[in-house]
C-alpha cells in the first residue's frame, strides 16, 4: 500500500512541476504562442539557447498593429520591452544596465545604471509596464505597430527585466542569467 502510495504521489508531483508558470507567458494569455512556450524563458535571444523557429507562425500585414498580451505569473519588480527582428533573431541585444527598484546603485555595482533603453534599432518599445511590486498573475497588454516591411522569417522578441533589491549585482551578461526573461513569436509579415 505504502509503495502504491508513492508511486500515485510521485506521479502527482511530476505533473505539478511540468505545469508550473513561468514568471511570464504570452501563451497563457490570449493571440500568440511563444515559440517554445513558457517553460523555457531564461536564455537570449528566446528563451532556449541556439534555438529555432517554433512551429506557431503567425501572420500579419507589414504596418498593421496587434495587440500583445501576457500574464506575469511570478511577479517581479521591472519592466517590459519588445523588439522586432526582420531576418531571424540575432538582432537582439540585452539592455546594458537595470535602473534598480527603490534604491540606488552601488558604488562600482556592474550592470547599475538608469537603464540601457532603445539600445539598438530592433527595439519597438522599451520601458513600460514598470511596476515595483511583485503582481502575482497579472496581465499586461500593449499595441505594437509592426514594422512596414515584408518578411517570412521575422521575429518579435518579449522581454522581462527584473529590478528587484536583492538581485544586485545585476548578471546580464551570464548566458543562464536570471535578471532577464525572453519570449519569441514567430511571424511573417506579408501584404494581402
Amino acid at each position: 500500500m505504502r509503495l502504491r502510495v508513492s508511486a500515485c504521489l510521485l506521479v502527482v508531483l511530476g505533473l505539478c512541476t511540468s505545469s508550473v508558470p513561468a514568471h511570464f507567458s504570452v501563451d497563457m494569455s490570449d493571440g500568440h504562442k511563444s515559440r517554445y512556450g513558457p517553460g523555457e524563458i531564461k536564455s537570449a535571444p528566446c528563451g532556449r539557447p541556439d534555438g529555432d523557429r517554433g512551429s506557431d507562425v503567425y501572420t500579419h500585414a507589414p504596418g498593421e498593429t496587434i495587440q500583445l498580451s501576457w500574464i506575469e505569473y511570478v511577479g517581479h519588480p521591472g519592466y517590459y520591452r519588445i523588439a522586432f527582428d526582420s531576418d531571424g533573431d540575432d538582432d537582439f541585444a540585452n539592455p546594458a544596465s537595470i535602473k534598480p527598484a527603490g534604491r540606488a546603485c552601488g558604488a562600482n555595482e556592474p550592470n547599475c545604471g538608469t537603464g540601457d533603453f532603445y539600445n539598438n534599432k530592433s527595439v519597438l518599445l522599451d520601458d513600460f509596464g514598470w511596476h515595483d511590486d511583485s503582481p502575482h498573475g497579472k496581465r499586461y497588454s500593449v499595441d505594437v505597430k509592426l514594422p512596414d516591411v515584408e518578411c517570412e522569417n521575422c521575429t518579435l522578441q518579449i522581454i522581462q527585466v527584473m529590478t528587484e533589491l536583492d538581485k544586485a549585482p545585476y548578471d546580464l551578461t551570464a548566458e543562464d542569467g536570471d535578471d532577464i526573461y525572453y519570449q519569441c513569436i514567430d511571424l511573417r509579415l506579408r501584404r494581402s
